[in-house]
Formats: C-alpha cells, sequence, structure tokens
C-alpha cells in the first residue's frame, strides 16, 4: 500500500478503535494522522508511511510486528511528554492493511475455488495466523490515549461490548444422508481405489457394504449424518446458542442434496429456532460471485424460516475481495461468517472482533459486519492433519487469544462429522472443545445476538424484520 492512508481509510480504523473505547469529540479533535500538530495544546500525533509494505523490513516491538516502521532505531512504540502523545510508527496503516483484507487484493492470488491461499498470506509468511496482531495494536494505542487523557484530564472510558470472550458455535448443514446413493456410491469408489480413503481393504469393504444394506434397506433409520438431536442437547446442557447455516442443493455441485421445502427440513428449522437456535443461509458455490444464485436461495430459504435470516457464510469459505460482500450487503444480509483459511485455523485478518468491510473500489466504508472465522473440523483434521493432543493444543492456545481480548472464537462444527470409525474418540473431543471454550468464561451466543451487541442500534433489527 504507497501513500499515507486516506481520510476515509483513517474513519475506517477509527471506527474499529472506537469499538474497544469512547473516543470523545475533543480527543478526535487532538488527534493528528501524517500532519505535525499546530503549535499549542499537546496532541496526539500519528506517523505516516508513505511506502509499500516491504516484509523483510519488519520490525518487531514486545513480539509484535510492525508493518510499516518509520523509525528503525525505535523499540518502543510511543513516548508521552509535554507535546503530547507520538507515536513512532504507522499504526494505524498497519492495521488498515490486516483489517481491510488489503493483502488480499494486493496479493491477487487465488486456488482451484477461487479463495485467496493461506501459503500466500501475510499471515503465513510472518508466522502470525495464531496471533490477532490488530487486538494488540490496538491495546497499544488505547494505553497510549488513556494515558494521554488522564494526564490532560479529557474523559476516556474502555467500552465493554462483550462483558466475557463469546463462543460462536455454527454448524454448516451440508449432508444430511450419510446412506442416500451418492455417498453409498463414492463408498464403492473407495473399495476399488477410485477414490482415496483412510481405512484398510477389510475397512473400505465394510463401510462400502454398511452403506449398501442401510441404502437397500427401507425399515433402517440408521443416518449418522443426521446428528441434529445430539448437537441440541449438547447445546441445551451448556446453556449454547448456536447458528445453524442450511445449505441447498446448487445445479451441478452436489454438495448439498435436499431443500429448503422438504418437511423434515422445516420441522428441524422449527425445532431449532424453538430452542433459540438461529437459521441462516449457506451461500451455494455459485452464490459468492453471482446474485441472481444469492437471491435466490436466499429468498427460498426466509421462505420457509421460522425466523429472519440475516446472516451467511460462504459455502467452501468461497470470498471474493469486493464482490461477495456487496452482494450480501444488496441481499439486506447483516454479517458474514466466511473468513478463515480452510487450510490453517487461526486469525484471518489478525482480528478477534467483528468488524466492518472496506470497499477498496469505491473508497468506503461497508455497512456488513464480519464474524472471523477461528476453526473449522475439516481444516484440523483433513488439512492440517492433527491428532487430538495437537487440535487441543492449538485451541487452548487461540481461545487464550480471544479470552484475553473478550473477543469472539467462532468454531465450526458440520453436523457430519461425528465418524467414530475414522476419528475414534472424535465426539468425546469435541464436547471437550465446548467445554474449554466455557472453562474461559465464554458466553455461547448466535452470530445475530453477536451483531446485536456491536451494532447498538434498531436499524439492524429494523432491517432483519
Amino acid at each position: 500500500m504507497k501513500n499515507r492512508l486516506s481520510a476515509i481509510q483513517v474513519e475506517f480504523v477509527l471506527l474499529h478503535l472506537g469499538h474497544h473505547a469512547e473516543l470523545s469529540d475533543k480527543l478526535k479533535e487532538g488527534i493528528y494522522y501524517g500532519e505535525k500538530p499546530a503549535p499549542g495544546s499537546p496532541a496526539v500525533y500519528f506517523p505516516a508511511s508513505e511506502k509499500e509494505l516491504d516484509p523483510d523490513r519488519v520490525i518487531t516491538i514486545e513480539e509484535i510486528p510492525v508493518l510499516y516502521p518509520l523509525s528503525q532505531g525505535s523499540g518502543t512504540f510511543y513516548t508521552l511528554d509535554e507535546k503530547g502523545l507520538r507515536f513512532h510508527h504507522d499504526l494505524l496503516k498497519s492495521i488498515f492493511h490486516l483489517l481491510s483484507g488489503y493483502e488480499e487484493v494486493r496479493n491477487g492470488a487465488r486456488d482451484d475455488y477461487g479463495r485467496f491461499p493461506y501459503a500466500e498470506s501475510l499471515q503465513a509468511r510472518l508466522g502470525i495466523i495464531q496471533k490477532p496482531v490488530v487486538n494488540y495494536y490496538m491495546e497499544i494505542i488505547l494505553k497510549g490515549l488513556q494515558e494521554f487523557c488522564i494526564k490532560l484530564g479529557i474523559p476516556f472510558r474502555r467500552k465493554g461490548i462483550f462483558e466475557k470472550p463469546i463462543l460462536m458455535l455454527s454448524h454448516d448443514v451440508d449432508l444430511i444422508d450419510a446412506y442416500d446413493f451418492k455417498e453409498t456410491a463414492y463408498k464403492f469408489k473407495q473399495l476399488l481405489g477410485l477414490a482415496d480413503s483412510p481405512y484398510t481393504f477389510r475397512g473400505k469393504a465394510a463401510d462400502a457394504f454398511t452403506a449398501l444394506y442401510h441404502f437397500l434397506n427401507p425399515f433402517s433409520r440408521t443416518n449418522p449424518f443426521w446428528s441434529f438431536e445430539r448437537l441440541m442437547e449438547w447445546e441445551a446442557e451448556r446453556k449454547i446458542l448456536s447458528t445453524y447455516f442450511f445449505l441447498e442443493r446448487d445445479g451441478k455441485y452436489d454438495n448439498s442434496r435436499y431443500s429448503f421445502q422438504e418437511p423434515r427440513i422445516r420441522k428441524l428449522m422449527k425445532a431449532l429456532s424453538d430452542q433459540g437456535h438461529e437459521i441462516g443461509i449457506h451461500g451455494t458455490m455459485q452464490s459468492w460471485d453471482d446474485p441472481g444464485a444469492l437471491n435466490s436461495t436466499l429468498n427460498r430459504l426466509r421462505k420457509e424460516s421460522p425466523e429472519p435470516v440475516g446472516g451467511i457464510r460462504q459455502h467452501y469459505l468461497r470470498f471474493k475481495p469486493g464482490l461477495t460482500a456487496r452482494l450480501q450487503v444488496e441481499a439486506g444480509l447483516l454479517y458474514d461468517a466466511s473468513l478463515g483459511f480452510s487450510e490453517h485455523d487461526g486469525f484471518r485478518y489478525s482480528y478477534c472482533w467483528p468488524h466492518k468491510f472496506f470497499d477498496f473500489d469505491k473508497q468506503q466504508i461497508m455497512d456488513l459486519w464480519e464474524i472471523p472465522l477461528t476453526l473449522m473440523d475439516v481444516t484440523h483434521f483433513y488439512k492440517r492433519e492433527l491428532d487430538f493432543e495437537q487440535s487441543r493444543a492449538s485451541v487452548k492456545m487461540l481461545a487464550g487469544e480471544v479470552e484475553r481480548f473478550k473477543g469472539v472464537f467462532s468454531m465450526l462444527w458440520h453436523n457430519s462429522f461425528f465418524n467414530e470409525r475414522e476419528f475414534p474418540g472424535i465426539t468425546e473431543h469435541y464436547t471437550w472443545l465446548l467445554d474449554h471454550c466455557l472453562s474461559l468464561g465464554m458466553e455461547g451466543i448466535t452470530g445475530s445476538a453477536i451483531i446485536g451487541r456491536m451494532s447498538g442500534s434498531e436499524q439492524d433489527k429494523r432491517r432483519l424484520g
């Protein structure tokens, strides 16, 4: 990012800083970015970097990387003296670079699904995927502002939007029938060596013929993918309200094989809603860049859902910077929950709080919230191939960072991801994850409830209604 931040980009940063503390008009008037304060009263000065990001020139202070350093010899973030509060590096630009997703726009790399790859990210290059660096930046700035305000007698108050850290537990409802024709056929492909399988020949044969038995038996009620009663039971026991993102069949893509109009789906959605859980839309493979595809599937869900639908997670986490968010805004959605890396858990935008999107084409702040995805089941056990001990260690680290900043730990667990043959102990591991989050004092609430607290206004509720 060449040149200093524009006025609207600075506003974007201050908007999010304002979620953590009250920035009075008097305090804002004394903040200068890239221009020397006028003589007189002490002021807050943020220097501006005119240079493009060079990852090889990133410096580290107190284990926190600074993307846009201005004084290589300075080992501190700021100085407070009779002239005011002076920051030594361009922290505002560093925040904007990460929080706006500029790196994905700047880089432009895409995988086979059109997603920005983790391997191309700044988080991978700097090794910061498990640290919400933007939260650390903001804490540094707020600490300096607090000291400045105390010295000058200016009112300054930290905000408590979240009185405790939040667990956003969600379930993407992709596959719901373990023994339908296509699932059964796939198991025979595995048996014949035409598809990958984690089992020996005996295991593959047992899988295939078990599936065939249940597929051909009209009286069989066995369906391990239909785990919703257990999910609701576990959540009720722990007083967790979660978000269920429903995905309908999408033309040539068979990642879902059900429709919202099916009686069992309508009954399920009502049962979930009656217990306080949220119904969200799982955007189809085509909906990430096709407004017609997004609006048609969303309208069908809204017609069948017993409650307003305001949240979305794109299938396969497909998200095109700028375009996907604009389509979601135009569809009347309030928040997205897609921004995590498929290949690695952690903080994709280096932030563990909900945040707004920035439209680089129109250079404006968008009226859409993002609840960043922290962890997905597939990431740990298929992408990273972790064992349970490694998975728990990673969760402890990430959840600890969220607890530190009273942020949001967003965990996605598919209703179909309880295969005890493939992962013996996976059910116990899942409930351990829930219990660990609760042991840190996390409150389990839905995505819409999170956004309701963040927005603090009735405007979003009217849009949903």
